[in-house]
């Protein structure tokens, strides 16, 4: 049976959910966070197959959340070919239907046809594996899984052996027990013995009555016997003559067939046909001698691949962690060699940069200045000192102008503001001066800033808003320097010339002080003239940019002394390694890296050869022992044949086999009439022992006409006597009835006999039941014990694939009656059982091994369920974990394997082994 495709309407947490219109394969992995709804999915599985279980909407712990009716279909392939499509829904009672080949039939709660091989309890303990019920199986599912493979041999008709001997015990203690509880049948019948012992003392009386005429009756017998025993005996003689003499010839003939066998020991174990026995020994013989003569070359080729595995290599695994630490460290080296010349690359750029940002600065004998040099300028003094220059300066020319109005302004031309024209031609313009221009640019510049401003505000933009504000406060600087300096003209026309040139010659003073301050601090550092002259920002920006670059050029060659130590520790380690292993000293890391991981992988693979190897050779030896002593055995088996055979045949083998093979068929004959006479004669016992008898008392056996008729006639006589005697034993004993009309103590006694017979009989009854119970219990076990061996086995066969033949066997330890669990292994001398100290994960390993045998037996020539597994590899290793996937995917190609992870990584694993990946998203 496979699922080929699913939809669940309403089931728990979910809803809508789909596989799609594409068959799912054999293997399905459906993956999703915790509390996704994984389990939810699992059930709804599980409710399609067997029904909704508690049947009840208000009950089923998969209601659906919004409180719909839970419903769903599946869509199954069936082994025997054919679909079924199934839909079940669950309302206030359960409905369902399912439809195959076209047919609708209706299902309300019952399992499907194909399941119903497995019951639902056994379906969950074994079929759907789960971390939290791996590493176990109740006592009622493995009691059930040895029921219906075992006990029972999958009959439903037939009633399980555990329950048969607890109805036994239970009917036998009905009977009697050691304790007082129940109702028991045998203290009842001696409770009723106790009450007849009084009624038999009154009875007593009456049977002394009856003495006289029971001694009476005594005589008469006893003359009846003896003239039964004449009369049998007169019988008998004419019987001898009659019937036993034909039967004495055939017995004489048995007895001379037996003396013609010889004695019975020596044909014990001797084979019907000599000559055929001896041939196929000498086969055997020379069969076992190829096969020993086979091995022995077969041992060759194991040997040259452990011979392959030397010292060489054994000594490089040996060192295996410090090579792949080595390996590890020197993984990277080829990056730092290439690292280290891009730094030397980027440390020659720096330097042409800087000679080039110093060449802005310095004349061209500055190039001699020190990279110290050039970083030790005090930046932030310099900033300083720079902008109180530009405030001096500032300020200077500001006077000057003043001084050039107020001149401009007289009647003598060559006055101050003659020389202060002089001087600005000298200075040139400075941004703080007015120029005749100043006033027409600030209203241009205040108009357009006005306008953008305007534009940007009404569009949102702002870019246009920030460059209108921009430009109206430069317009507003511009006109405030204009107005500052007329301002200054008109007082200077207002104060007198002399108060004027005192301010001016102040400022100028300032000016020259400042620049010999700037001057100062860069006092050794040959600027060029244009810098020097008159400093400002620029000669600060200039120091920062090369004080930059000579932190970049340091902080590389920092680096480079690094990886330059790094790799040349790698190299001496390189150095080292190679020495201790032998090879050559003068490769580097990254080539003696190379060429040891070629040789790691070389002496890895030569080991596993030899590994593989020993394997085989051990494996060769158990075939050669068992070949040896079948071969030992033979020969001793032909040459014990063959003395007998000489001994019998007087050195003559062959003569020795047909007087063996006459005799055999002497013995086979006296068998066969003795066979024969027994079944003709019940009591040939007794006519063995009348034949002796009569030999004994040396009777005739032969006896003429006249002496049988008076035999004969005796006979009669003898018979009317014992028939007149019984008429006179009648009569008393009628007699003696009446008398036993009243209670006797022999009618007492005969009751109280009765009661005993009957407590005896129910003793008797009681230990036949506790008897039939402990022998159904015992072959029970031993039939089970019988039986198990192809479950173990197969069990222990998936064992050694998930432990790679660590552990191969799953022993049942029946001993105590519990069906213990045990395990071996080829490195292990005795089973050990399967419980802590045995690792979770071990196991895991074996519970799981175990329950696939359970499901292969199962549904053996059945319909194969489904199987479940939800996050059973979480406690193994890589390499288990790695089989356990590959025996998964193995499983799925003839039973479909549903797995359930929250694992995005296992998913990955499941579908690269072929499996679908049906995701489960968590709400919100």
């Amino acid at each position: 049976m496979r699922i080929e495709r699913f939809q669940i309407d309403a089931f728990g947490r979910l809803s809508g959910l789909s596989t799609g219109p594409d068959a799912l394969p054999g293997l399905v992995v459906v993956l999703g966070p915790n509390e996704a709804g994984k389990s939810t999915v699992f059930h709804f599985l599980t409710s399609m197959l067997y029904g909704f279980y508690p049947a009840s909407k208000e009950a089923h712990p998969y209601a659906p959340w919004d409180g719909a009716d839970a419903s769903g279909s599946m869509t199954v392939r069936l082994g025997a070919g054919g679909c079924a499509n199934v839909e079940r829904r669950l309302r206030s009672h359960p409905a369902g239907h399912m439809t195959v080949d076209g047919r609708r039939e209706d299902l309300r709660n019952r399992t499907l046809p194909w399941a119903e091989h497995v019951p639902r309890t056994v379906f969950r303990q074994v079929y759907a594996l789960t971390l939290a019920e791996l590493a176990g199986l109740d006592g009622e599912t493995w009691g059930r899984v040895q029921d219906r493979i075992v006990g029972a041999m999958g009959a439903a008709d037939i009633r399980p052996a555990r329950q048969v001997v607890a109805e036994l015990e239970q009917e036998a203690g009905a009977l009697w027990r050691s304790t007082r509880r129940g109702n028991q049948r045998i203290r009842e019948l001696r409770d009723q013995a106790r009450a007849l012992r009084d009624r038999r003392r009154s009875a007593a009386e009456a049977d002394r009555r009856l003495r006289e005429m029971v001694a009476e009756a005594e005589t008469v017998r006893a003359r009846l016997r003896e003239l039964r025993d004449e009369r049998q005996r007169a019988k008998l003689a004419v019987e001898r003559v009659q019937a036993l003499v034909p039967l004495r010839a055939q017995l004489s003939r048995i007895e001379s067939l037996r003396e013609d066998g010889g004695p019975p020991d020596e044909l014990v174990g001797f084979p019907g046909d000599p000559s055929q026995e001896l041939t196929k020994l000498r086969e055997q013989v020379e069969s076992g001698r190829q096969r020993r003569d086979q091995i022995l070359e077969e041992r060759a080729h194991p040997a040259t691949d452990i011979a392959a595995f030397g010292d060489a290599e054994h000594h490089l695994l040996d060192r295996g962690d410090e090579i792949a630490r080595f390996l590890g460290h020197a993984g990277g080296l080829a990056g730092d060699r290439a690292r280290l010349a891009a730094l030397g690359q980027e440390a020659s750029d720096l330097d042409r940069r800087i000679h080039a940002a110093a060449a802005a600065l310095l004349t061209a004998e500055g190039s001699a200045v020190g990279a110290r040099d050039l970083a030790a300028v005090p930046l932030v003094d310099l900033r300083e000192r720079i902008r109180r220059l530009a405030e001096a300066r500032d300020e200077r020319r500001i006077l000057e102008a003043a001084e050039s109005m107020t001149s401009a302004s007289g009647p003598d031309s060559g006055g101050p503001g003659s020389r202060a024209r002089d001087a600005d031609a000298t200075d040139k313009r400075t941004p703080g001066s007015s120029a005749p221009g100043a006033p027409v640019l600030a209203v241009a510049l205040l108009t357009i800033g006005l306008a953008a401003l305007a534009v940007g505000t009404a569009n949102r933009l702002a870019w246009a808003t920030l460059g209108g504000a921009m430009a109206a406060v430069v317009s507003a600087v511009l006109l405030g320097r204009h107005l500052g300096v007329r301002a200054t003209a008109r007082a200077g026309s207002t104060h007198s010339e002399r108060d004027l040139r005192e301010r001016l010659r102040n400022a100028r003073d300032a000016y020259g002080q400042a620049r010999q301050h700037v001057a100062d601090l860069l006092d050794g550092l040959p600027l060029r003239r244009s810098v020097g002259e008159d400093p400002d920002e620029a000669l600060v920006t200039g120091f920062e940019r090369i004080q930059e670059l000579l932190r970049d050029r340091e902080d590389r060659r920092g680096t480079s002394v690094g990886m330059r130590a790094r790799i040349a520790e790698a190299d001496a380690a390189a150095e080292r390694l190679a020495h201790a292993l032998g090879l050559d000293r003068t490769l580097d890391a990254e080539a003696l890296s190379r060429l040891l991981d070629r040789e790691v992988r070389r002496a890895e693979r030569l080991r596993e050869a030899a590994h593989g190897a020993e394997r085989e050779l051990t494996r060769l030896d158990r075939a050669q022992v068992r070949v040896e002593a079948d071969f030992s055995a033979a020969g001793e088996a032909l040459q014990t044949l063959t003395h007998r055979l000489e001994a019998e045949g007087s050195g003559d083998a062959s003569r020795g086999a047909q007087r063996f093979r006459q005799r055999l068929q002497a013995a086979t004959r006296a068998d066969q009439l003795t066979e024969e006479m027994e079944r003709a004669h019940p009591d040939l016992e007794e006519i063995r022992d009348r034949i002796r008898s009569a030999e004994a008392a040396g009777d005739s056996w032969t006896m003429d006409d006249d002496d049988l008729a008076r035999r004969k006639a005796r006979v009669e006589e003898l018979t009317e006597q014992v028939e007149s005697l019984a008429t006179r034993a009648e009569a008393l004993n009628r007699d003696a009835a009446h008398l036993r009309e009243s209670e006797t103590m022999d009618a007492v006694d005969g009751e109280s006999g009765a009661l005993q017979d009957e407590e005896q009989s129910l003793l008797v009854e009681r230990d036949r039941l506790w008897l039939l119970a402990q022998l159904l219990r015992k072959a029970d076990r031993r039939f089970r014990e019988e039986h198990q061996p192809d479950l173990m086995r197969r069990a222990g066969r998936y064992l050694a694939r998930l432990t790679g033949d660590r552990y191969d066997r799953i022993v049942v330890d029946e001993s105590s009656g519990a069906g213990n669990f045990q395990l071996l292994g080829p490195h292990m001398s005795t089973p050990t059982p399967l419980a802590p100290p045995i690792s979770t994960g071990t196991l895991e390993q074996a519970y799981l091994a175990l329950r696939l045998s359970i499901v292969d037996h199962l549904d053996q020539g059945l319909e194969q369920l489904p199987l479940f597994v939800d996050e059973i590899l979480a406690n193994w290793d890589d390499g288990r974990r790695t089989r356990g996937l590959d025996l998964l995917a193995e499983i799925s190609v003839r039973r479909q394997v549903f797995a359930f992870t929250c694992h995005p990584a296992v998913a990955r694993e499941m579908e690269c082994r072929g499996g679908f990946v049906l995701p489960v998203e968590r709400d919100a």
